[in-house]
């Protein structure tokens, strides 16, 4: 063991006593479900069904959607297995709950605290056959821990900053270990190749992005046929997933829309659903007139809709012929374009991609996308969209074709391993 490797599992290990407050606080503030922090401790609240397990974890809502959509895949080759889902986020875990309704192959839990003693509380009960993760949410202690049991452990959809890449190549002792012993690791483009190779990973390949896999965001037809009925002939328009400083930019381009389109509705969900009250007011100071999604159900009377529920973004891209995609105008790198695509809508960015390079490739190439310079143009281009009424949803043509191609090679890429797990009850 490393001396650095040494050292955090030591400082966590003293930290332990220290968990409960710090979830204690976190759940106060609505980041941990209270009903549910003893997962976060390593405590589970379901068996372990008597099959063998594949475990995947993802951290936020897009990451844990393409992992659900990698189990789905796997389930559907392999069914007398079982699938273990463990996020880290409370968004990701709603979403993800309402998804797993129906489906009983799947099991959900909050991934552990990344101390000694939750992760051994966690490893003890589930017991996994095989270990997925998903991009770059690497615990050294979840990680090491799994791999000493002997657990094959997979990365997949393998994706790091060039910040956190300088930042690991300092402290590769601790990291370097845990990369050689992965049985694959599967990133997203051949710079991500080099990044995971100079870090001490031997078994790379390049898969692509996990996220253009992914399947469709769900609809719910009666939300959507209420909506679509009030929204009639109204033009409309959706800017997705925002962060602080593009908000203006969305009332700027409302207020210049405006004026040729009086009726104009604009849909604007932020990043974080937190900020919703906030902008509600923002926009009262623009002299704008919005309500928030939660308040009143209804488009009448509005000319700005905010968003501030979980699991419904499907809804909106369905809805909105064009989107303005968040995080692309403001320095965050830029949240999936894919899944509005899927759904029919037309992707409006800015500059800010690195976090998904290849997905805003891939829909440019398919004529799905286009990149704007400054944000004052947002306007000029939203508006040739405004005048083509969006009577259904559909999917780009294009990316069905990506999506199957993508699930088939990552397939293949897991067959070794998925192929020599017992398929009968344990």
């Amino acid at each position: 063991m490393s001396l650095l490797r040494s050292g955090y599992y030591g400082v966590s290990w003293i930290g332990t006593p220290l968990v409960s407050g710090y979830l204690a606080w976190r759940a106060s503030r609505g980041r941990e479900e209270k009903p549910r922090l003893k997962e976060r401790k390593g405590v589970a609240t379901a068996a372990r069904p008597a099959k063998s397990l594949v475990w995947i974890h993802a951290v936020s809502v897009g990451e844990a959607l393409a992992a659900l959509t990698i189990m789905q895949a796997i389930l559907k080759k392999y069914p007398n297995i079982h699938g273990l889902l463990t996020t880290t986020t409370v968004s990701s875990a709603k979403v993800i709950q309402k998804r797993l309704y129906k489906i009983k192959k799947i099991t959900h839990q909050y991934c552990p605290v990344d101390t000694p003693l939750a992760v051994g509380r966690f490893l003890n009960h589930w017991q996994p056959d095989l270990a997925i993760w998903i991009e770059s949410e690497l615990w050294p202690n979840l990680l090491h821990t799994t791999q000493e049991r002997g657990i094959p452990t997979i990365l997949l959809n393998g994706r790091m900053s060039p910040k956190s890449f300088a930042f690991w190549k300092y402290i590769r002792g601790m990291l370097r270990p845990m990369l050689e012993r992965l049985s694959l690791c599967a990133v997203q483009s051949e710079e991500q190749a080099r990044f995971f190779k100079e870090l001490g990973a031997t078994t790379v390949t390049v898969m692509g992005n996990a996220k253009v896999m992914m399947s469709p965001l769900g609809v719910d037809a009666k939300k959507y046929a209420a909506l679509k009925k009030e929204l009639g002939g109204r033009p409309v328009w959706f800017a997705a997933s925002t962060h602080p400083g593009e908000e203006v930019l969305v009332f700027e381009a409302h207020k210049t829309l405006k004026k040729d389109y009086p009726d104009l509705l604009t849909i604007l969900v932020p990043r974080h659903i937190e900020r919703a009250p906030a902008l509600c007011e923002l926009a009262a100071q623009e002299g704008i007139k919005a309500v928030l999604r939660t308040d009143s159900p209804s488009l009448k009377e509005c000319e700005l809709y905010i968003g501030n529920t979980l699991g419904e973004m499907g809804l909106f891209y369905a809805l909105s012929p064009v989107v303005m995609m968040g995080a692309t105008f403001v320095p965050k790198g830029g949240h999936n374009p894919i899944e509005a695509a899927q759904l029919g809508a037309f992707v409006l960015h800015g500059s800010h991609v690195f976090n998904n390079p290849q997905l805003y490739e891939i829909l440019e190439s398919l004529g799905g996308s286009e990149g704007l310079a400054e944000g004052k143009t947002l306007a000029s281009r939203i508006r040739p969209w405004l005048g083509k009424p969006k009577d259904e949803y559909e999917e780009l043509q294009g990316l069905t074709a990506y999506r199957q191609e993508g699930l088939e090679k990552l397939l293949t890429l897991l067959t070794p391993y998925l192929k020599t797990l017992r398929e009968d009850p344990l």
